[in-house]
């Protein structure tokens, strides 16, 4: 499956310019907000030693902050697509983590059970053909306390979606392509609402302890806990 992800994320990114994307945003994405909200919910339930999995983690970024944040912390990265891996793999050196490159479609991690603290899944689950083998992974990975923190996008009406960009599909001097990228992505961005992307998460074993709209409305945090085996 790894190839057909490979060209799936390329025509969703639009290719090797997504990496340049990543680096430059990361601060906005993961600012003030993040930051709170990964300390409310995630460090309360561990140590200062923790042991974190950033699923999908493009070129590692996460993984150095983790590490000025914890420099005691085990980390662990999955990235499939090449031009995230030079530079993740680069990170990963500096900050002593490990680098899996893997599918997360077929995600087999060399880990035991019960390894994990916290597992952060930032806008992956709607790039995904199906994120069930992925959780059921994360769910073996976690321990008894530890948290998934699942970030991403859900559907909202396609008014409201469109007026979120700078670009207006429907202006006369509008590009075909413009038009067409803005209403793929609808399609991607709007795959799973809410409601579903919470039944996902419960029906993969786990508990949803808190969820939270973000960009009103546009996309949700959510934190769970893997349920004991019954």
């Amino acid at each position: 499956m790894s190839e057909k992800t490979r060209q799936r994320l390329d025509a969703h990114h639009g290719g090797e310019h997504f990496h340049d994307l990543m680096l430059q945003g990361f601060d906005k994405r993961f600012g003030e907000a993040f930051w709170s909200y990964w300390a409310e919910h995630i460090v309360v339930h561990h140590g200062p030693a923790p042991t974190y999995l950033d699923l999908g983690c493009g070129p590692g970024l996460m993984l150095r902050a983790w590490h000025q944040r914890w420099p005691q912390a085990t980390l662990h990265g999955v990235e499939l697509q090449p031009y995230m891996l030079d530079t993740a793999r680069k990170v990963a050196q500096e900050v002593g983590a490990t680098l899996h490159e893997a599918d997360l479609h077929t995600m087999d991690l060399p880990l035991p059970d019960a390894t994990l603290d916290a597992a952060l899944c930032s806008m992956v689950v709607h790039e995904m053909r199906e994120p069930i083998g992925m959780l059921r992974e994360v769910r073996r990975l976690l321990k008894p306390q530890g948290r998934l923190l699942i970030m991403d996008w859900v559907r909202v009406p396609l008014p409201q979606y469109l007026a979120g960009w700078d670009d207006d599909p429907f202006a006369l001097d509008a590009e075909p392509e413009i038009r067409a990228f803005r209403l793929d992505h609808f399609m991607e961005h709007n795959k799973l609402s809410r409601d579903d992307l919470l039944w996902l998460v419960r029906r993969c074993g786990f508990e949803v302890e808190t969820s939270v709209d973000r960009g009103d409305g546009q996309f949700l945090w959510l934190v769970a806990r893997p349920l004991a085996d019954t």
